[in-house]
This record gives structure tokens, C-alpha cells and sequence, in this order.
């Protein structure tokens, strides 16, 4: 089994939690719920990114952070919100990542999202038209660079470390979970089915 396998294979619970939690389905979307999911992302991944990127520099791992946090501060202010509001969004505290098995776990989870939001790209144009996506249809080629990230953490990664890359990647999904249980963002009650097939396949092939 590959890295990436096996790494699906055992955070699979936890990104099904985490889609039912998001609440993204066709149709569902409006211009609120997008406004916080935005902003609940960025007061993850601003720490998150500055987290990996010093981690990869002290592992000398060849692998460049997307600028997820710059993508996200744009999206908003597409929206209209100005620099000192968005300035005041809380903030997380990170994963640590500083072991090379947490990294790859975690980057992990950075990288199989930017799959899953070519997805919800479309469906906020569907319900929103011309609303901003940088961050959720960033990357044209997120399948391409998935597939090199397997294959850089296969590389770098011992194979004794796997299980740790594998409880990294779990709880980077637990705590962004309950990161998004107490910022503006709030699961819907309503939702209890997994995101449909297409998402789940596109997200982590």
C-alpha cells in the first residue's frame, strides 16, 4: 500500500466528519455561509502555513506551501470586508509540526483539500456567480501536484514513521474541526448524509 493509500485509508472517518461539518453541498450555499467559511479557514491556515513553512525548512523537505492564507485574505476582500476586519478574525493555534512525520501528515490534509475545492468551486459559482474562489480554485492542477506531494513524502518519510504521519494527519482533522466548532463557522443540524461521491473522490485519489 502507498503512503497516500494508507493515509486515506485511516483519515477517511475523519474527513467524512469534517465534510458533514462544512456542510457544502449543491445548492446549499449562500453568500453568508460562504463569507464564514472563508474567514474560518483563514483563521486556520494563516498559523498553519507559517507552521509548515518553517518545519520544511528544518527538514529541508523540497515542497513549497500554497499561499492559502494570501488567497483567503483575498476572497474577502473581493467580498468587501476591509484590512482592520479582517485583521481582527481569531486565530488558531497550529498543529505542531515541527516532527517530520506531523508535516507530512499535515500537508497531507493542506494538499487533498485543494483537490476537494475544485469541487466547491464550481457550486459556489452555480449558487453565487461571479463570487471570488482564489482560494477553493486556486490550483488547475491540484491533481498533478497531490500525486507529486505522494511521491516527495514517499521520498522523505522512514517507513517506521508512517503510522505517525497517519495519527498527524487524524489530528490535524480533529483539531480543525474543532476549530470550526467555536470560530464564525457552525455545522449545519440539518446535515446528516456524507458530501456526495463526487467530492470524496476528487478530494483524495
Amino acid at each position: 500500500m502507498t503512503l497516500l493509500a494508507r493515509l486515506r485509508t485511516t483519515t477517511s472517518d475523519a474527513h467524512r466528519a469534517l465534510e458533514r461539518d462544512l456542510g457544502f453541498l449543491p445548492g446549499s450555499i449562500s453568500l453568508s455561509r460562504y463569507e464564514a467559511v472563508l474567514s474560518a479557514f483563514l483563521g486556520f491556515h494563516e498559523p498553519l502555513e507559517k507552521a509548515l513553512t518553517a518545519s520544511i525548512a528544518a527538514h529541508a523537505v523540497p515542497w513549497d506551501v500554497s499561499p492559502g492564507a494570501e488567497q483567503l485574505t483575498a476572497d474577502l476582500s473581493a467580498l468587501g470586508w476591509d484590512s482592520p476586519r479582517i485583521a481582527v478574525l481569531p486565530r488558531s493555534s497550529p498543529p505542531d509540526v515541527e516532527a517530520l512525520p506531523a508535516l507530512v501528515g499535515s500537508l497531507y490534509v493542506v494538499e487533498g483539500a485543494k483537490l476537494g475545492g475544485q469541487v466547491i468551486s464550481r457550486w459556489v459559482g452555480d449558487a453565487l456567480g461571479s463570487a471570488p474562489v482564489s482560494f477553493f480554485g486556486a490550483d488547475g492542477n491540484a491533481r498533478r501536484r497531490f500525486r507529486r506531494f505522494g511521491a516527495m513524502a514517499e521520498a522523505v518519510l522512514p517507513a517506521e514513521d508512517v503510522g505517525s504521519a497517519c495519527e498527524a494527519a487524524n489530528l490535524h482533522f480533529s483539531m480543525f474541526r474543532d476549530w470550526l466548532a467555536v470560530s464564525a463557522l457552525q455545522p449545519l443540524v440539518a446535515l446528516e448524509q456524507p458530501i456526495q461521491h463526487e467530492a470524496r473522490d476528487e478530494q483524495h485519489p
